[in-house]
């Protein structure tokens, strides 16, 4: 700065001859302020300018960024598949990998099956005959087995028990911390599980044994010990013959991205695991639940090292939103964010399809508006019976029904996004279309007494339809 100031004093001085007068020494002096003036606003504008550039390195370079991530992740079954790794830093893959809750949410909401089979029935009842031309799961959580008589079996393939926990050391956990009886064992327990499962096998309906981890601590303890890992598969292959069952399906929902030693620990248990039932039962079956996005980013299980060892993957296409948070679809097909279309392509990127179970919502959500604390579950059963009430609405984009309504006691606003016939169509068809497996119900007995969903499922994979 001194230096230019100086520049522009001889400039001045070069141009303006040194005279006696009084006048021409202040018009010297005028156009030396002038100068000074214009190389201070030049110099405010570079940095102002300057301020703007780093503005948009560290805020707005990074929004688009994200922006163009988001509409990455929404592409059609047509374009670009979810596919990010380590390398990729986006805000919201760094949300999903460094997550401190699980993302499914319905797993751990129990519901009250009385509450469920006290709306009435439908007025035709089905009867489904003939091979299914796809695989339906149902998972049977340990609420439902007080009504388990009163659930109907139509459409289904096979069941899944949810589910005993295994602890660290690889046993099953009969008693919790405060010495009750945990649900998963006294489901197990019950006599009525046993009429369920004989009830079951009368239709030529497998049953798998479920078995879950939710707690990061005890799954990784597990699989990173060997003599863990061979107490856990001599009391799985136990259980599951102590009640002549027909596979087994392991849900372990690990949350955030584990260790490349946790990781390849899993593996390792799931291929021994396999090989001890082709020794013992050979004819059993073999099945892992995985995180929607278990194909888009690092997760526990490798999908890819896994596709032999296991005879399917059941994906838990739901809980996009959940009442942890603010409202939107249960898990939307396209549309912003992330979507189902999205993840999937993930998925065929690494698995042949054929060994890919889409399992669905039987529920929605109900959120105040603005979202607060207190949303709630909703079994099918009763958002059918809520829906001829209110004007359910279509979300073009996500292909999912919404309605709002004004609590008649607290004067709240609420939003409630579910699965209803016409949004699961979308899904069943899409796994038509892309030769899948099958379908997932998550979870048995939540649709009551009506059968508008177990004939969008006879309908959709072509099994013959009679009324009694």
């Amino acid at each position: 700065m001194e230096e230019s100031i100086q520049e522009i004093a001889n400039e001045t001085e070069i141009e303006t001859p040194v005279q006696n007068s009084d006048g021409n020494k202040d018009e010297k002096r005028s156009k030396f302020v002038t100068k000074l003036l214009e190389l201070d606003i030049a110099t405010h504008i570079l940095v102002f300018l300057g301020i703007v550039i780093i503005i948009g390195a560290y805020i707005i370079l990074p929004s688009i960024a994200s922006f163009l991530q988001n509409q990455k992740n929404t592409n059609n079954q047509t374009g670009n598949s979810v596919q990010l790794s380590d390398a990729e830093v986006d805000k919201s893959i760094r949300e999903l990998s460094d997550e401190v809750v699980r993302p499914v949410y319905a797993s751990d909401a129990v519901v009250d099956p009385k509450q469920i089979f006290s709306y009435p029935a439908s007025k035709v009842t089905l009867a489904f005959t003939g091979e299914p031309k796809k695989e339906v799961y149902g998972f049977f959580p340990y609420w439902m087995l007080p009504a388990y008589d009163e659930i109907s079996l139509n459409a289904l393939t096979t069941i899944g028990l949810f589910a005993l926990d295994v602890d660290r050391k690889g046993n099953m956990i009969a008693t919790g911390p405060d010495g009750k009886t945990s649900p998963g064992w006294d489901m197990w327990s019950n006599p009525s599980l046993n009429l369920f499962i004989n009830k079951a096998k009368k239709r030529r309906i497998k049953v798998e044994l479920g078995i879950k981890s939710f707690s990061n601590a005890n799954t990784e303890a597990l699989v990173l010990s060997d003599d863990a890992q061979k107490t856990f598969i001599a009391n799985v292959l136990f259980m599951v013959n102590s009640k002549g069952l027909d596979g087994v399906n392991l849900d372990f929902e690990y949350v955030g991205t584990p260790m490349k030693e946790v990781r390849d620990g899993f593996t390792r248990m799931i291929q021994n695991l396999r090989l001890e039932m082709k020794r013992q039962y050979p004819n059993l079956s073999l099945t892992l639940d995985t995180y929607v996005s278990e194909a888009a980013i690092p997760r526990l299980i490798d999908l890819e090292a896994l596709e032999s060892t296991v005879d399917a993957f059941i994906i838990m296409d739901y809980d996009f939103h959940t009442p942890r948070g603010g409202p939107g679809p249960i898990a939307p097909m396209e549309g912003g964010g992330y979507s189902t279309i999205g993840f999937l392509q993930s998925y065929f990127e690494k698995v042949s399809p054929e060994k890919l179970v889409l399992a669905v919502a039987y529920y929605g959500y109900d959120w105040t508006n603005p979202p607060s604390s207190s949303a709630k579950v909703l079994p099918y059963a009763e958002l059918a019976a809520m829906s001829k009430n209110h004007t359910i609405q279509w979300d073009d984009a996500a292909q999912s029904p919404f309605y709002t309504y004004t609590d008649p006691t607290s004067g709240q606003k609420r939003i409630v996004y579910f699965e209803n016939p016409r949004s699961l169509g979308v899904k069943y068809d899409y796994v038509n279309r892309k030769n899948m497996r099958g379908i997932g119900i998550w979870a048995l007995g939540y649709d009551g007494l009506n059968s508008d969903l177990r004939t969008l499922i006879a309908e959709k994979f072509s099994r013959i339809l009679t009324t009694n």
